[in-house]
């Protein structure tokens, strides 16, 4: 709307990027579950091997090192599973206060664009307001000069 400036588009506009700058954080949040899930799959697989390794090796004849090494093996797998596993759940919990976080932002996006819209509808009223006013002084003006024509 020509004409139309907004007193509070700065505060709308530094809101919204506060809105995109949560769902990027989102985002990348998601993108580390994504990753670290990944990293779980390979480790299982790697247990999953060494316990195949193992009985590949007890049936051809192993040496009593060998066979040690399995127990840490598999100990030190696990561990680091458990350890992805609390990683996730912490990056979940980040997510959920991310999405509460987005909630509120978009609340406030809201607000501030409804005020915009009601100041528009104002604005465009107390336009057509003046350009009736102005056709009908002019067609006063009109009536009066063919009144003295």
């Amino acid at each position: 709307m020509k004409g139309y400036k907004f007193k509070l588009d700065p505060v709308l506009k530094i809101r919204k990027l506060k809105e995109d700058r949560c769902k990027m954080d989102i985002g990348r949040l998601q993108v580390q579950i994504t990753e670290l899930k990944r990293q779980l799959q390979e480790h299982s697989k790697g247990i999953d091997e060494a316990y195949k390794s193992q009985e590949v090796g007890l049936k051809d004849g192993m040496s009593g090192q060998s066979i040690q090494f399995y127990p840490y093996f598999i100990s030190g797998k696990t561990a680091h599973i458990d350890f992805i596993n609390n990683e996730i759940g912490r990056l979940n919990e980040q997510v959920q206060e991310k999405f509460n976080q987005l909630k509120q932002l978009r609340a406030n996006v809201k607000v501030v664009e409804k005020m915009k819209e009601k100041d528009k509808t104002k604005y465009r009223k107390n336009l057509e307001k003046k350009q009736f006013e102005e056709i009908e002084e002019n067609v006063q003006n009109w009536k009066q000069s063919l009144k003295e024509g």
